[in-house]
């Protein structure tokens, strides 16, 4: 507990901060949701429970008024809110590095800029996408807004240089969003292919989303989403795996605090057809 008030002071401390050399923005998300989910056995079991509870910092300094180059920075944890782990605090993402007219550089822990358009749910939803990982340390990345590059040198025993490395493509096209990756596992011969897009048209807001992975044997996946105001439905189709029905309903509280409920049907290619249910909360600042 003394840990914990002592984590909580400094944050305070810190996120107060406030120079004319940098500018630092907190931010973050409380959720807590219960559930009611059942195993491979069919066996349904209820929990309340956090639900990737998070907070963070975001820090950038200019180099002086007349150079367009800054510093930046982020820094941001998962809070383990039920104290469940050894670790109140996860760490999510924390890199550094410099920013030049939308351009920028950075090494640290990022995330995977990958093409998933359809993770529209709270709790389910995206179990047929094929992907390298979300975050990642050991990691350097240009990014310019369009365009994102990253690779991963992490040591890994019988591999020199690289062992990971992923483009990816984002552009509007005529209305929609649309994204196209590539990643290589270089470590275990494994390479990813995918495309992603969406668009919103009044109050409908459609996307999809396909995946491969292109291992010793080729597996696919595809994903669709359809959202009407506070009503979303999905679809996915994983290759090896099975398929899924998502069902969502959300409503803005307020600004800040959401409230959702969340319905899904597996039906895995083992033959058996799984059940889950979900309400919860989030409030995000």
């Amino acid at each position: 507990m003394l840990r914990l008030i002592t984590l909580t002071v400094v944050g305070m401390l810190l996120f107060s901060y406030s120079t004319m050399a940098a500018e630092i923005t907190p931010y973050g998300t409380f959720n807590y949701k219960w559930s009611h989910d059942e195993n491979a056995s069919g066996v349904g079991v209820d929990k309340l429970e956090n639900n990737g509870s998070h907070i963070g910092i975001n820090i950038i300094e200019d180099f002086d008024e007349t150079s367009s180059m800054s510093g930046i920075a982020k820094l941001e944890v998962g809070l383990d809110v039920d104290d469940s782990g050894s670790d109140t605090f996860d760490s999510r993402l924390a890199y550094v590095g410099l920013e030049n007219n939308g351009v920028a550089i950075t090494v640290g822990r990022q995330g995977h800029e990958w093409v998933s358009k359809t993770g529209n749910f709270e709790v389910y939803g995206s179990n047929a996408v094929f992907k390298y990982g979300t975050r990642s340390s050991n990691t350097i990345k240009l990014d310019n807004g369009m365009i994102s590059a990253m690779a991963m040198v992490d040591g890994s025993a019988g591999k020199d240089g690289i062992d990971m490395w992923e483009g990816t493509l984002s552009h509007s096209i005529m209305g929609a969003d649309v994204s196209v990756g590539y990643a290589d596992d270089v470590v275990n011969d494994i390479s990813y292919w995918g495309a992603g897009a969406s668009t919103t048209v009044g109050d409908l807001t459609i996307a999809s989303t396909y995946t491969i992975k292109d291992a010793a044997t080729d597996l696919t996946g595809m994903e669709a989403t359809i959202g009407w105001k506070a009503l979303t439905v999905g679809y996915g189709d994983k290759e090896g795996t099975g398929t899924y029905m998502t069902y969502g309903l959300s409503h803005n509280m307020t600004d800040s605090l959401t409230v959702y409920a969340e319905m899904q049907q597996d039906d895995l290619d083992t033959g058996t057809d799984l059940q889950h249910y979900s309400v919860g909360t989030k409030f995000t600042f």
